[in-house]
């Protein structure tokens, strides 16, 4: 992940910009929740951690010089406090985010012959309790989707400092996309991002829907909570400047 270009001004690069955030996201449903769907029994929750960050990372290294390759709607929230973009480029990235991950969704129900080659059961859905049979009550998802949130945004923000090695953004954050999946998946098959949700919940059922606002709430909150945590570490954007 890279800090979105500061040239982009007019409007055919914004809206490449939008194009850019719907295909990236878009992707990482396809290869993320798409894995889930497909290949679970053939990879396993090892495998599904890794397709999220290795899509994350691909991503970060094609659209990263286009619009920063956000791809989730906690990450441009975490941009949009720390005055890194304006309102409403703030928006149109998370309509374009949940755009792309609502087509991702669309083609991976295509794609599992309308679920019937669903190995998961749940369409890769985010939920707790029976929903998705975890054992893992409310309470649980909310601690796992705002602190782990929280940490994505924490380490996306501090690829952005100038601190930062030139050229490993993306692998920090896909390494870390992975390794929050690899902590996360059993409790409620790990969201983090609210488009990614809302894409899997769109085809997976009223039980999932009816669950949705807690994917959607929680890890916004964790952006805002990670936005807090690097300022605390890392100092504003004018003392890491200075």
């Amino acid at each position: 992940m890279f800090a979105p270009p500061l040239h982009i001004h007019s409007i055919g690069d914004r809206t490449r910009a939008y194009v850019a955030e719907a295909v990236g996201t878009m992707v990482l449903m396809l290869v993320g929740p798409g894995s889930a769907i497909i290949a679970a029994d053939v990879i396993g929750v090892h495998g599904i951690a890794l397709a999220f960050g290795f899509a994350l990372m691909a991503m970060a290294y094609t659209i990263g010089s286009v619009s920063g390759c956000h791809i989730n709607p906690a990450v441009t929230l975490a941009f949009w406090l720390m005055r890194k973009m304006d309102t409403s480029k703030a928006l149109a990235y998370m309509a374009a985010q949940v755009i792309g991950a609502i087509v991702g969704g669309a083609l991976l129900y295509i794609i599992s012959e309308g679920g019937d080659l669903d190995t998961t059961g749940v369409f890769a859905s985010n939920g707790w309790g029976d929903t998705i049979t975890s054992g893992f009550g409310l309470g649980s998802v909310a601690t796992v989707e705002i602190l782990f949130t929280a940490l994505l945004v924490f380490v996306v923000l501090a690829t952005t400092t100038d601190r930062f090695p030139a050229g490993f953004g993306g692998l920090a954050a896909g390494i870390t996309l992975a390794a929050i999946h690899l902590a996360t998946i059993p409790v409620d098959n790990t969201s983090v991002n609210p488009a990614r949700s809302i894409g899997a919940a769109m085809f997976g059922g009223t039980d999932h829907l009816a669950q949705l606002w807690a994917f959607i709430v929680f890890p916004l909150i964790g952006g805002a909570l990670g936005v807090l945590a690097h300022v605390v570490v890392q100092g504003t954007p004018q003392d890491v400047s200075g």
